[in-house]
Parts: C-alpha cells; structure tokens; sequence
C-alpha cells in the first residue's frame, strides 16, 4: 500500500475528528470509497473531487500547498 499524500493525511484526521469514514465522505461528494482512496494516495488527480473535500472538511488548500 503506498503513503497518503499531504491532503491524503489531513483528509484522515478530519475524518477521524468528525467522526466519519471514506464511504460517508464518498456518498457526499458523490464517488465511491475507491476513488477516494486512489485521490489521497496520489494515484489519481482528483482534480474535481479535492475543493469538494476540502470544503466538506474544512481543509486550506492554499495552507497546505504552502507547507508542501
């Protein structure tokens, strides 16, 4: 199994603090669990998928590019 990307690891925590798993945040935006995890492993772009997980976890894009 490959390493979570930056996002991939704040996706987590948020995740865990609201209490939620891959499969409610997939129902949400509107993709399946695979998907998911495939965008915070790096192995697809999830160019559409990320600003709707962002937003839906409160998660700076612009902060955590910077970190980068």
């Amino acid at each position: 199994m490959s390493e979570l990307t930056p996002f991939g690891r704040q996706v987590k925590i948020r995740l865990l603090e609201r209490q939620m798993d891959a499969r409610e945040l997939a129902e949400r935006i509107g993709t399946s669990p695979v998907q998911i995890s495939r965008i915070l492993h790096g192995k697809r772009p999830g160019h559409e998928q990320i600003p709707l997980i962002a937003r839906l976890l409160d998660i700076d894009l612009d902060a955590l590019q910077k970190e980068a």
